[in-house]
């Protein structure tokens, strides 16, 4: 393990959900001297900051100090600051190392490391695995790109008889490439455009989430999506691939919909098989797997109306996907934030089976309404809602009328295939605040 007793440590980037308290606590327990850059504000990392109080740290908020990199013995890059940022690129050109938290834990971990990554799918499969752990007493820890988690941390408790089960994104798999290391065990959902605001292509944005695999020994094991069979073809894997599809999964879900849990549910049990756990079991714990927060989550039934919180669909696949599994019922569905500059033709044809639309703000509604108004003029008044509790409180009179007039059910969807950023901090942040609307509003209306 590196050493980290009286290095100076540049921690890039805090960020808001977590992960850089926890690596800041952690070098603080090693004796390291940390700075902590950020090109947030004070008031906009406040809820940071209070977790990190009476701690010796120097702070650089609100702009970089290009001495600040160039003095620094190691430095840690947040998963969201570019490696093409011109401070790391002077400081890498100077030959002081640039780490990501995760990279650095999974190259240190003497643990057993499964590793799980996909455009969509990753957090539902990742938590599955997780109570496939539990159910079967296996010591495990639970970590990457999960909000509130540390996943430096554990180098402070993990064994080599341990698993640790780690969700990954692309960019923390970006710095698996610095290091040339990919997880031992690894589940690769799918792949689909995604990040182009982060990403100048498809391709790169590939090449990050194929260091899951790329560094694999042949001892390894890569779980794959039989539909990323084609591009995996093309690669030198060393290690053995076992493909999954829906119908590997050789029984129902008792509470999650749609063609993509089953593949969730998939490759979960192709990891069971390859672990050798009970198979009858494991079909059992897969399948009363109730779901997870956020994600085509129904929080609330009331009067016909069925209200479901898909936040995290940040994309217009994700919001597709939602589309496709509540395709039973009428839709009202409130849409709209930040881009990330993906394609959207397919959302757009398939929004012709929603009922009614209604619009939050963002550069991705402006991208896209112009087409909808053309194409569906009957499905929206075309306000732009700058505010979430007006959209959820117009969505739910539509929601009203619509059951008045079709004596059925209605779905409630928000599933806004855009990024957040123009309204809130994160898409966990828009989630809660819907939740929190959607229990005002049916109190209100009791």
């Amino acid at each position: 393990m590196w050493q980290l007793k009286n290095k100076k440590v540049l921690v890039v980037g805090l960020g808001l959900q977590g992960g850089g308290v926890g690596l800041i606590k952690f070098l603080h327990k090693h004796q390291a001297k940390i700075t902590v850059t950020d090109k947030k504000t004070p008031d906009q990392l406040k809820s940071s900051l209070n977790r990190l109080k009476n701690l010796p740290l120097i702070y650089r908020l609100g702009s970089h100090n290009i001495n600040d990199f160039l003095s620094a013995d190691l430095i840690f890059k947040g998963p969201s600051v570019p490696w093409t940022l011109p401070e790391i690129l002077a400081a890498e050109q100077k030959k002081i190392p640039v780490m990501m938290e995760t990279a650095f834990f999974v190259k240190n971990c003497p643990a057993k490391i499964i590793g799980i990554t996909g455009t969509r799918g990753k957090t539902t499969t990742t938590l599955m695995t997780e109570v496939l752990f539990r159910k079967f007493n296996q010591k495990y820890f639970l970590a990457g790109n999960l909000p509130q988690k540390s996943t430096i941390s554990l180098l402070d408790k993990v064994t080599k008889d341990d698993w640790v089960i780690l969700e990954l994104s692309s960019w923390q798999l970006s710095g698996f490439h610095r290091l040339k290391i990919s997880p031992p065990l690894a589940i690769f959902t799918n792949l689909y455009p995604d990040h182009l605001n982060y990403y100048s292509s498809v391709e790169e944005y590939y090449h990050d989430k194929k260091a899951i695999f790329a560094y694999q020994k042949s001892a390894d094991r890569l779980i794959a999506n039989l539909t990323l069979k084609p591009i995996l073809q093309r690669e030198k894997i060393l290690s053995r691939i076992t493909y999954f599809s829906a119908a590997d999964f050789p029984d129902k879900l008792n509470y999650l919909k749609g063609e993509h849990n089953r593949e969730n549910a998939a490759a979960v049990y192709q990891l069971a098989k390859l672990l050798k756990f009970n198979l009858n079991k494991t079909q059992q714990i897969i399948s009363n797997f109730p779901g997870v927060s956020y994600r085509q989550q129904i929080i609330a039934k009331k009067d016909g109306i069925i209200f479901i919180n898909d936040t995290t669909a940040t994309t217009p696949t994700a919001t597709i996907q939602a589309l496709k599994t509540f395709a039973d019922k009428p839709i009202v569905l409130l849409l709209g934030n930040s881009a990330k500059n993906l394609p959207t033709k397919e959302l757009i044809d398939q929004l012709k089976t929603v009922e009614k639309i209604v619009w939050l703000k963002g550069d991705f509604t402006d991208q896209i309404l112009p087409q909808i108004k053309k194409l569906y003029p009957e499905k929206s008044n075309w306000v732009i809602h700058p505010c979430l509790q007006e959209a959820v409180k117009q969505a739910y009179n539509l929601a009203k009328e619509i059951v008045q007039k079709k004596k059925d059910e209605v779905y409630l969807l928000f599933s806004p295939a855009a990024a957040s950023f123009s309204m809130f901090n994160n898409e966990f942040e828009r989630g809660n605040q819907f939740n929190y609307l959607v229990k005002k509003l049916l109190i209100h209306y009791d």
